[in-house]
Parts: C-alpha cells; sequence; structure tokens
C-alpha cells in the first residue's frame, strides 16, 4: 500500500455515500405512498360529502326536479338581485354626480353671501357715516336757523324803527 497511488473516494466514505442514497430513495418512496393514500382518502371523503348532500337535499324537497326548480329560482332571483345592484349603482353615480354638483352650487353661495354679506357691512359703516354727517349738519342747520330766526327778529325791529321813524319826518333831521 505504500506505493500505490489512490484516486477518487476511500471505500468508507463510498459506503456512507451507498447508505445516504438508499436512505432518501426509502424516504422518497415513503412520502410519495403517504401523498397517494391521503389523495384516495379526500376522493374518498369528497364522494360521501357529496352522496349526503344528494340524501339531504331529496329528503327536503323529495326529488331532484324539485330542487331543480328551486335552484332556477334562486337562479334567477340572483340575476334580478344583480340587475337591481347594477340599477342602484347606476343611480349612485349619478348621485355622486348631482351632490358634486350641489357642493360646487354650496360652495359658489357660500362666495356670494360672503360677498353680499362684505357690501352689507359697507353700506352699512357708509350708512353710519353719512348718519354722523347729518347729525353734524343738523347742528349747524339747527343753528343757522336760530341765528335766521335773530336776524328776523332783528329785521323786524329794525324795519319797525324805519317805520315810525318815517311816520315822524321831522325825526330824522
Amino acid at each position: 500500500m505504500g506505493n500505490e497511488t489512490t484516486k477518487g473516494l476511500s471505500i468508507n466514505a463510498k459506503t456512507l455515500i451507498v447508505i445516504l442514497l438508499f436512505v432518501n430513495i426509502g424516504f422518497a418512496v415513503k412520502m410519495i405512498n403517504k401523498y397517494y393514500t391521503t389523495k384516495d382518502a379526500g376522493y374518498i371523503r369528497e364522494k360521501t360529502f357529496h352522496e349526503q348532500l344528494q340524501k339531504r337535499v331529496q329528503k327536503a324537497f323529495g326529488s331532484t326536479e324539485e330542487m331543480s326548480k328551486v335552484v332556477a329560482d334562486m337562479t334567477r332571483q340572483k340575476e334580478d338581485a344583480e340587475k337591481v345592484a347594477a340599477a342602484t349603482k347606476e343611480q349612485g353615480d349619478l348621485l355622486r354626480v348631482v351632490n358634486k354638483k350641489l357642493e360646487d352650487a354650496k360652495v359658489k353661495l357660500e362666495e356670494e353671501r360672503a360677498r353680499l354679506q362684505k357690501q352689507i357691512w359697507e353700506l352699512e359703516d357708509a350708512l353710519s357715516q353719512t348718519k354722523k354727517a347729518l347729525t353734524g349738519k343738523d347742528s349747524t342747520i339747527l343753528e343757522i336757523m336760530r341765528n335766521l330766526e335773530t336776524a328776523e327778529k332783528e329785521n323786524a325791529a329794525l324795519k319797525k324803527q324805519i317805520d315810525d321813524h318815517a311816520k315822524t319826518p321831522g325825526a330824522w333831521k
């Protein structure tokens, strides 16, 4: 053995690989068998469920034709419900559009209301200022009226004096 050159794996490594290969193949076979067993059990379970369902239907309806009528009625009602749902959806879309228009109109009306309220406030301010000005002018007019009355009284007194003097011709000289 001393002069021989060995190539590849040792005998122990080859044996270990073969053992692992057999274990892996055995595990795969076991899993495949388990899959097929589960598949068959599921098929049998599904088959018995279908048979039980048919028995229940026959007990409830009495015959397959009666069940078919009920199923047809349910299908028709479902189609009618889908039509109603589609119509409701269309109405909902229309209502959404109308609601959007109403919201836009509401915003415009709010803007118009704010603009008109601003105008009202401006007019109230102008009216207040006009009242103040008129109150000042009223007092001025009253003062002028008093002065006029005083002037008229003085004028009347002066006219009376003039008339009195006119009656007496020698008083002027």
